[in-house]
């Protein structure tokens, strides 16, 4: 079998995906996440009495909460394949990727396994997000 008739044979197999679908299922998920999020900042201002931006830092908190919990127990990719992505947030993806990354290692030990994994996925994201928040922090007090 060449690579050109095990090709045809993938297409025959693999679905169609339908673009326009997903689209519309991540759109609603991720408004359904909005609209979530909002919710939870309400609640943390009521009842912890606090500014709207110390809610938005226990949202965060909360997502990643929710996205690990989820990951540990083995139903985010489940419901990521229902909600597409609309659950691939910040939060709740940021979570996934760094769980997923330390439960591959789990048996290798609390130190070794989970410690030394648990930011091989996420890691790039900290270190370029740290980066490029102070090049552009730096970028904006020159120009206010």
């Amino acid at each position: 079998m060449n690579n050109k008739e095990y090709d045809e044979l993938i297409k025959e197999i693999i679905p169609k995906e339908h673009i326009f679908k997903n689209i519309m299922i991540s759109f609603f998920s991720g408004g359904l996440m909005g609209l979530l999020a909002e919710f939870l900042s309400n609640i943390f201002i009521s009842i912890f009495n606090c500014s709207i931006n110390e809610s938005y830092l226990l949202i965060f908190i909360t997502f990643v909460l929710i996205g690990s919990i989820l990951t540990g127990i083995g139903i985010f990719d489940k419901v990521l394949s229902i909600c597409k992505c609309g659950l691939m947030v910040p939060p709740t993806g940021f979570a996934n990727s760094m769980t997923s990354a330390a439960l591959d290692y789990k048996y290798e030990g609390f130190i070794k396994g989970i410690g030394g994994s648990i930011f091989k996925l996420t890691g790039s994201i900290i270190l370029y997000g740290v980066l490029f928040g102070i090049i552009f922090g730096f970028i904006r007090s020159l120009i206010l």
